[in-house]
């Protein structure tokens, strides 16, 4: 019995500090965006920005990657995965499960579409609300590396506060006209939790993230450069480049970011794991306004915003997935299309 309660501890120790890792990786996001803008603001070209952001991580990882740990024999066992095909024995990948990198890429698009119509705030909401509530269905139908987790009544309020905690204090921003602009960050988010879980269930099968890592950055610039194609034929290229290092750490701030959720996924579900990710984007917003001298009003009811969606991440960890560490242990629901 001892031995059951001295392992039960250790499971909610680690399933706390996976926690407090994705929100910093949440603040990491933050800071992202926040980078991203400001390159943005200088060269008047919100698509030139997110170009240089997702080709400059992707050249980082095409620099590094080959020289880490696990990356070539990854890349050998996804290959391998696929020539094989599904087995009874071992649930393999389907081809859907390695284009989650797209998913980053359109991402990048709707921020630099939509945040300047929509506001910083806006933007973000719908984003938030497309990923939570994606996080349900992709935990409750096994997506992910880990196994199944039903949406408890437990998880579905804890889903349900981190919206109402950012909702509400926004509610007033929202008008018909910008409604439907809205529409598209919501299918970004919608897609950003199905893209956690393929990416965690590659790094399952690869037992390393770092192929998933680069692939996700591949076709983020893919996605990007096609856009940034339609760009230049309409507005040319950017005339003037600044010279702050700062504005283009960016990309490795993306890189950090997906690194980390990759590695984190499998331990504490797409939902848990969203919504501490929402937890530190809006701490690290608060840190980035007080530090930035922003003119974005720091008011009480966006402190008790904050606050109710770090309690709505550790709400919703009641029965929180085991760590998967065996490819032939991850859920086969291909039959239910998933």
């Amino acid at each position: 019995m001892s031995g059951t309660r001295c392992s039960a501890r250790t499971h909610r120790w680690a399933a706390g500090g996976a926690i407090a890792v994705a929100t910093a990786a949440g603040g990491v996001l933050a800071l992202q965006a926040w980078v991203n803008g400001r390159l943005g603001d200088a060269l008047g070209d919100g698509v030139a920005a997110a170009t240089v952001s997702d080709a400059s991580s992707f050249l980082l990882l095409a620099l590094f990657c080959p020289f880490l740990p696990g990356f070539r024999q990854g890349v050998d066992r996804l290959r391998s995965a696929v020539r094989r095909g599904p087995t009874d024995a071992l649930p393999l990948l389907m081809p859907r499960h390695f284009f989650g990198g797209v998913v980053g890429g359109v991402v990048v698009l709707s921020q630099a579409t939509t945040t300047a119509l929509l506001g910083a705030a806006l933007y973000t909401i719908a984003l938030v609300a497309g990923q939570t509530l994606s996080g349900l269905w992709v935990d409750h139908h096994g997506v992910g590396p880990g196994p199944a987790v039903t949406a408890t009544p437990r998880r579905l309020a804890g889903a349900g506060m981190a919206l109402v905690a950012v909702v509400l204090p926004l509610t007033t921003a929202l008008t018909a006209g910008t409604l439907w602009m809205a529409a598209l960050p919501f299918v970004a988010g919608l897609g950003l939790s199905w893209q956690m879980a393929v990416n965690g269930r590659l790094n399952v099968v690869a037992r390393s993230p770092y192929p998933s890592v680069a692939l996700n950055f591949l076709l983020g610039v893919a996605v990007v450069a096609v856009a940034l194609a339609v760009d230049l034929m309409v507005a040319g290229l950017p005339r003037h480049w600044p010279h702050h290092a700062l504005l283009y750490s960016g990309g490795l701030l993306g890189a950090v970011f997906v690194l980390l959720s990759v590695l984190l996924v499998r331990h504490i579900g797409v939902l848990v794991m969203g919504l501490a990710m929402v937890a530190g984007q809006t701490l690290g917003s608060l840190a980035l306004d007080l530090t930035t001298g922003s003119s974005r009003s720091l008011d009480g009811l966006t402190l008790l915003s904050a606050l109710i969606v770090v309690a709505a991440a550790f709400l919703a960890t009641s029965a929180a997935a085991e760590p998967v560490t065996d490819p032939r242990h991850i859920p086969d629901r291909e039959k239910a299309g998933v």
